[in-house]
C-alpha cells in the first residue's frame, strides 16, 4: 500500500512538471536584470523628454537661421529613434531653412539624406527610394556628405534585403555594391569604416575576423552609448552564426538594455529576445512583445509593428498549445487524484475494519480475563471451604474422641455404646460436605469457561466440585 501511494505521488509530480524546456540559470538571471531595466523605463523616457524640452525651449528663442538649422538638425538626431513624425517635422523644417533662408545646397542635401535614411529605417521604402535615388545628385555632394550619402544607401539596401517581400520590388543594387565606395570615402579605422568591414566579414562567413573588428567597435563606446546597442546587436549575429546561443542571448539582452537606457522606441533586440524565449517563457515573451509593440506604435514606423505582430501571432499559438497542455495535464491530474482518493478510502476502510477487529478482540480478552478471575475465585473459595470443613471435622472428631476416651477410662462402656449407637456423626459430616459442594457447583455453573482457554489456565472444571 505504501509503495503504491509513493508511485502515484511521483506520477502526480511528473504531471505537474510537464511543459516546455526551461531556461538555464544564467539566462534567467540576465532576463531578470533586463526586467529591472524595463521597470525603470519611464525614468529613461522622462530623462529623454526633459532633454528634448530643453532643446525646444532654446529653439523657441533662436532667431538666427544658421543657428536654428543646427539646433533643429540636432533635434532631429535626438528624435531619430524616438519619434518618426517629430524627426520628419524637424528635417523638413531644416530643408525649408536651407533652401529658402540659407540658400545652402549642402545643408539642404544633408537634411534630405537624413530624411531618406529615416524613411528607410521606418519601413517607408518607396518614399526612401524616391528621395535617395531621385532627389540627390551625388556628383554635387561634398566629400564628407558623399560618404554620409553612400553609407545611407548601403544601410538602406541592407534593410531592403533583410525584409524582402514587404513592399513592391524596387530596382536597387545589393548593399555589397557600395562597399568599395565606402572603403574609399570613409577614413580608415573610423567607426563606420570598421562597421562596414565587420559586416563584410559576416556576409563572407569570416567570423573570426568579424569578431575581432566587432571587439574594437565595442571597446570604442561606453555601454550606455546609443552605438553600443547597435554593435552588441551585430555581435549577437556573429555568435548566432557560430552556433553559440548562450552568448547570442547575452549580447541581445545587453543591446536591449542599452536601447532602454537611451529611450529608443524603434529597436529589434528586445523583439528577438522575446522570440527566442517564447517556447520556454510564454508570459515573459508576451510582455516583451507587447512593450515593443507599444513603442513601435508610439514611434509610428510602418515596418516594426508588422514584424512584431507576426511574433504576437506566434505567442497566441503558444498560449493555445499551453492551454491544451494544461487541459491534458488537468485531466491526467484529475485521474491520478481520483485514484489516490480511492486508494486512500480503501486504506481508511481497512484501518477502520482492523481497528474494529482489535476492539472486539480486546473486549473478548477482557471478558475472558474476567471469567478466569471469577473461576479462580470459585476455586479458591472451594479450597478454603474444603479446608475449613476438614478442620472443623477434625476438631469435632478430636473432641468426641477425647470424650469417648474419658468414658472408657472411667469404666462407662455402656454409656459409650449408647452414645455411639445414637451418634450419626458420619451422616452429619456427609450432609455438610454435600451442602458446601452443591453451593460451589451452583456458583461455578453461573460462569461459562472462555473459549479456547488452556487446561492449565487455572479454571476449575465442574467435575472437580462433584
Amino acid at each position: 500500500m505504501k509503495r503504491l501511494l509513493l508511485i502515484l505521488a511521483a506520477l502526480a509530480g511528473l504531471t505537474a512538471c510537464e511543459g516546455g524546456s526551461s531556461l538555464d540559470h544564467a539566462t534567467r538571471s540576465k532576463l531578470e536584470e533586463l526586467d529591472r531595466y524595463i521597470a525603470s523605463r519611464e525614468i529613461y523616457y522622462a530623462r529623454k523628454n526633459g532633454r528634448l524640452e530643453s532643446l525646444r525651449s532654446i529653439i523657441g528663442t533662436t532667431k538666427s537661421p544658421d543657428a536654428l538649422y543646427e539646433l533643429q538638425m540636432n533635434m532631429a538626431r535626438e528624435y531619430f529613434s524616438y519619434s518618426l513624425d517629430s524627426t520628419q517635422h524637424y528635417l523638413k523644417s531644416c530643408q525649408a531653412i536651407a533652401r529658402d533662408q540659407l540658400k545652402d545646397k549642402d545643408r539642404y542635401n544633408a537634411a534630405t539624406i537624413m530624411l531618406g535614411h529615416l524613411y528607410g529605417k521606418g519601413g517607408n521604402y518607396l518614399e526612401a527610394s524616391q528621395i535617395l535615388y531621385g532627389q540627390i545628385d551625388s556628383a554635387s555632394l561634398s566629400p564628407s556628405l558623399k560618404a554620409e550619402y553612400y553609407w545611407v544607401l548601403y544601410d538602406f539596401c541592407g534593410d531592403i534585403a533583410g525584409n524582402s517581400g514587404i513592399v513592391e520590388s524596387l530596382s536597387i543594387p545589393p548593399a555589397s555594391a557600395y562597399l568599395p565606395t565606402l572603403f574609399r570615402l570613409l577614413p580608415k579605422d573610423s567607426p563606420r569604416w570598421r562597421m562596414a568591414l565587420r559586416n563584410k566579414y559576416i556576409e563572407e562567413g569570416n567570423l573570426q575576423s568579424a569578431d575581432s573588428v566587432s571587439a574594437l567597435l565595442l571597446a570604442g563606446v561606453k555601454p550606455e552609448d546609443r552605438d553600443y546597442a547597435i554593435h552588441a546587436y551585430f555581435q549577437s549575429e556573429i555568435e548566432y552564426r557560430r552556433g553559440n546561443q548562450q552568448e547570442r542571448m547575452n549580447w541581445l539582452i545587453q543591446s536591449a538594455e542599452c536601447d532602454l537606457v537611451n529611450a529608443v522606441r524603434d529597436y529589434a533586440s528586445l523583439t528577438m529576445v522575446a522570440q527566442i524565449i517564447l517556447p520556454s517563457d510564454v508570459d515573459r515573451s508576451f510582455r516583451y512583445l507587447r512593450m515593443a509593440q507599444e513603442d513601435a506604435l508610439a514611434y509610428n514606423a510602418r515596418l516594426r509593428p508588422w514584424q512584431i505582430s507576426r511574433s504576437l501571432m506566434e505567442v497566441e499559438d503558444a498560449y493555445a498549445v499551453r492551454q491544451a497542455d494544461a487541459r491534458s495535464s488537468a485531466i491526467v491530474g484529475l485521474v491520478i487524484l481520483t485514484v489516490l482518493v480511492v486508494v486512500l478510502l480503501m486504506a481508511f476502510w481497512m484501518l477502520v475494519a482492523r481497528s474494529r477487529k482489535l476492539t472486539r478482540t480486546k473486549a473478548a480478552l477482557e471478558s475472558s480475563n474476567r471469567k478466569l478471575a471469577q473461576a479462580d475465585k470459585v476455586k479458591g473459595d472451594y479450597i478454603v471451604n474444603f479446608l475449613e470443613g476438614l478442620s472443623s471435622q477434625i476438631s469435632v472428631i478430636r473432641t468426641e474422641d477425647n470424650h469417648f476416651r474419658n468414658l472408657l477410662k472411667h469404666g462407662k462402656a455402656d454409656q459409650l455404646l449408647k452414645e455411639l449407637s445414637i451418634s450419626g456423626r458420619s451422616e452429619k459430616a456427609r450432609e455438610e460436605f454435600y451442602d458446601s459442594t452443591h453451593s460451589l457447583k451452583r456458583k461455578a455453573a453461573s460462569i461459562r469457561p472462555p473459549e479456547g482457554s488452556p487446561r492449565n489456565s487455572g479454571y476449575l472444571p465442574l467435575y472437580a466440585l462433584a
